[in-house]
């Protein structure tokens, strides 16, 4: 796996100055979805910076940032097909409506602390490389929208293809996995989950919503702070779709909050909340990953978030009404 990433930081340095490949790399990876897929984009980041005398918390917070910059908009990602069917509206609906979040999400993570210098590379720039060095996370890309190929399945073909075309023997590949497995992410899986499940069960988030109703907060407000409780508690998009989105439809659906501009809200609120969770699978293994503190990361990520928010309301507000 090395050789790949090198071979990929080779690619990319060839085209962009090293600052740039930081955020375009976990942007790239971003837009294959999987469970903790920051881990995938680390390594590069790590081995650009590797000779920046940089705080660990700045290569956990921009690699986490820039990995999930799409989460909201790209149609690949199973929280943007779940929320199509709960709001019964296409996927391309959900897509468009949230592509103001990915854009906010590009702009403000330039305040980030850049990682890398600003001085391309003096090789020619090779393109060939870089899809070479791309093709597992392309093929999986296309093999879901063109083919409608199940993630799982696109990645286990794509997973084959590389073992045999790296000439990777069984033991290698056995000894990567144990390797990669974690028990304290397992039972944080499971914990999260398990809350997940029972806040759907006891309609904690419903108790909530009425709450927040009962105390004459405005509709946008409520939108907002249902969806982004739910995924600060879980961590994982899913939940504050599956769980947030059910109790706050009505509103949505109502006069006082035009369904597009409350979808907006929704999605901001929800996906702020996870990024902000301190339970959220990628930021714990990228945290692990660079062996920083994860208060200091989830510091410089509270600007972010902050801002993120304040400009995807004032676009609903303004724009879709």
């Amino acid at each position: 796996m090395a050789g790949f990433v090198k071979l990929m930081v080779q690619s990319l340095e060839s085209i962009l100055p090293p600052k740039w490949v930081t955020r375009a790399a976990p942007a790239i990876i971003g837009l294959l979805p999987m469970p903790g897929g920051a881990m995938v984009s680390a390594p590069i980041v790590k081995e650009i910076g590797r000779n920046e005398n940089k705080r660990p918390e700045i290569f956990t917070a921009s690699n986490y940032w820039w990995r999930h910059i799409w989460e909201a908009s790209w149609p690949l990602y199973p929280s943007i097909i779940l929320a199509a069917a709960v709001l019964k509206v296409s996927v391309w609906d959900v897509a468009i409506i949230n592509f103001p979040i990915s854009v906010t999400c590009i702009v403000v993570g330039l305040l980030l602390s850049k990682i890398g210098g600003d001085r391309r590379s003096s090789a020619k720039p090779d393109f060939l490389l870089l899809a070479r060095s791309l093709w597992p996370i392309l093929t999986i890309v296309l093999l879901g929208l063109i083919l409608k190929i199940d993630l799982i399945i696109s990645v286990i073909l794509v997973m084959i293809v590389f073992m045999i075309s790296r000439f990777v023997n069984i033991a290698d590949f056995g000894k990567a996995l144990l390797k990669g497995f974690s028990l304290d992410i397992v039972v944080l899986i499971f914990g999260v989950m398990t809350l997940m499940y029972a806040m759907d069960k006891t309609g904690t988030a419903e108790l909530f919503y009425r709450e927040l109703l009962a105390l004459s907060i405005p509709s946008p407000l409520v939108a907002f702070t249902v969806p982004f409780a739910v995924g600060l508690l879980t961590g994982v998009t899913s939940a504050y779709i599956g769980v947030g989105f059910p109790v706050i439809l009505p509103l949505l659906r109502s006069e006082t909050l035009p369904l597009d501009a409350g979808m907006l809200l929704a999605f901001t609120g929800g996906f702020m909340g996870v990024m902000a969770s301190p339970v959220h699978l990628c930021l714990v293994l990228t945290n692990e990953y660079f062996k920083s503190s994860l208060a200091r990361t989830l510091a410089i990520l509270a600007p972010l978030i902050i801002l993120t928010s304040g400009i995807s309301w004032l676009v609903a507000i303004v724009f879709y009404r």
